[in-house]
């Protein structure tokens, strides 16, 4: 109302929220931030923060104890005070740059048999935390599994990493709950031709990897990441129709290639410290020992070096826990090898960013692939019902609204360029007939 300061959250300072900063004081700089959408319930007077973790994102010997227990959490602080009220850690000293991507999403969800006020949140990792919205308590089973150890001198690695086990697991392939996220395999490797298939099968031996949570290395091969960097469940988050107690997620599987690079090699400066781009091929991770390079692994023509699905759309029943449906996510009609697009409708699943919108009708709005199409689905069973072009990438979440009895849906199209879709600058908006 008057724009006055009310309060502000930091990790290293949360005692004193409401506290402005003092003369020449600064903010403690590094700390977990928040990067994706804020969620709210009113009702609890609660603000939900999904964070990531501290600077350095392969790299955690220098972390404090407030930096560890804030990172890649969901933290409840009360919206007239900023004190925290609690939080949830979804991963225990992270070292692979599974923040959280996805906002918190809020729903009254039946559980043994009574409806409760819950937080769902999805994680890079491929679980859904359960979360009771006013104390921060699992309300769905959370297992500490063990992870492989042997993090870089000086560092450390959890021995154990929570994971959510009522709900099915989307590190990669989708997996029944309670089953291990998806390891690969040499089997799993792909290619267009012998050679390039090949290829990917050398490099997939000389890489470290253990499954989901192998730690970082400055070995040569470097570390296999999977999921990598983009999940998992990543930005667009959850949705969900209260209605039919059915939870839709899309989902990319995708790895990524890990080095840590010593920090007498490294050339290239932070951007705060006189570099002058922020995608440098050695990301300068300043203050750190080592800087790392983490490209998406891909084969000499630009393909992932493991087979589609690169990306999955599927819904969960929330009553039961179980998978209703899951289905690829996406052509390659304005992708594919060596940047080329394919111009095919072969559905075959790609990365995605961007999340879902539902309607009470039972209709499920997406576009997030990395294609030009808005599509509806039938949210019990899957059915693609509708589909349009869009002029740009739609790697963001769909709204719909009413007005003046008709009902919309808009979408904004301005495509990704990390992902390579089609720039633009485009608001999309679609209706039923009068």
């Amino acid at each position: 109302r008057t724009g006055a300061f009310s309060w502000a959250w930091d990790a290293k300072r949360t005692d004193r929220p409401r506290q402005p900063l003092g003369l020449g004081e600064i903010w403690p700089r590094g700390t977990p931030n928040v990067w994706t959408v804020i969620s709210a319930d009113e009702s609890l007077g609660l603000i939900y923060l999904p964070t990531g973790n501290s600077a350095n994102d392969h790299y955690g010997a220098d972390r404090s104890a407030e930096e560890d227990r804030y990172t890649a959490a969901v933290v409840a602080v009360e919206a007239a005070t900023g004190q925290v009220r609690w939080h949830y850690s979804t991963v225990d000293h992270d070292l692979w740059d599974y923040d959280l991507g996805a906002q918190p999403t809020l729903m009254d969800m039946e559980i043994d048999g009574r409806m409760r006020r819950v937080l769902l949140q999805g994680t890079k990792t491929g679980s859904i935390f359960v979360l009771d919205a006013a104390t921060g308590e699992p309300l769905r089973p959370v297992e500490n599994r063990s992870v492989p150890q042997g993090a870089t001198p000086g560092d450390r690695t959890a021995p154990t990493q929570p994971q959510s086990v009522a709900l099915p697991n989307f590190a990669g392939a989708p997996q029944p709950p309670g089953a291990e996220p998806e390891r690969l395999t040499e089997a799993h490797m792909f290619g267009l031709t012998p050679i390039d298939a090949l290829m990917c099968r050398i490099k997939f031996r000389q890489m470290r990897y253990e499954g989901i949570y192998t730690p970082p290395t400055e070995a040569a091969g470097g570390m296999l990441l999977f999921p990598g960097t983009i999940g998992g469940l990543n930005w667009g988050g959850l949705a969900v129709n209260p209605d039919l107690q059915i939870l839709i997620t899309n989902h990319s599987r995708l790895p990524n290639v890990v080095t840590l690079i010593p920090r007498a090699q490294v050339t290239d400066q932070a951007v705060g410290s006189g570099g002058q781009r922020v995608d440098q091929k050695v990301a300068p991770h300043a203050g750190s020992p080592y800087g790392v390079t983490r490209p998406i692994w891909l084969s000499m023509f630009g393909v992932p070096c493991i087979a589609p699905p690169w990306g999955y759309l599927a819904a969960t029943d929330l009553r039961t826990g179980q998978l209703l449906w899951s289905q690829p996510l996406g052509t390659g009609y304005d992708s594919g090898p060596l940047g080329i697009p394919t111009q095919l409708k072969i559905t075959l699943g790609t990365t995605n960013i961007g999340g879902a919108v539902n309607t009470a009708s039972g209709l499920t709005f997406i576009a997030a692939a990395q294609d030009n199409f808005l599509r509806a689905f039938d949210t019990r069973t899957g059915k693609l019902l509708w589909e349009a072009r869009l002029p740009a990438g739609g790697q963001a979440s769909p709204m719909t609204y009413m007005h003046e009895g008709r009902q919309y849906v808009a979408i904004a199209a301005g495509g990704h360029a990390r992902l390579k879709t089609t720039l633009g600058d485009h608001l999309v908006v679609y209706a039923l007939p009068r």
